[in-house]
């Protein structure tokens, strides 16, 4: 993880969204931890996986399961 203190984030905002393009920024303040900036699609990827985690932990089946079990079920009087 790429780490930059406050005052560079500040002031090269452009550096610093560019490098989240690539992996998350830690920000700093007096060699600190302060914050994390990240890119969209991190966040989205975090935000999907955590949903599914959820979803596979309140017993939900997967996309192919899913798909088999329909195939089951529509082909069943054949």
């Amino acid at each position: 993880m790429k780490t930059m203190t406050a005052a560079k984030a500040k002031n090269a905002f452009g550096q610093m969204i560019e490098a989240a393009q690539r992996e998350p920024v830690l920000i700093t303040k007096q060699n600190r931890p302060v914050g994390v900036f990240m890119s969209i699609q991190d966040i989205e990827d975090t935000v999907w996986g955590e949903k599914a985690k959820k979803a596979h932990a309140e017993g939900y089946i997967g996309e192919e399961a899913s798909r088999v079990l329909l195939d089951k079920l529509l082909n069943a009087g054949d």
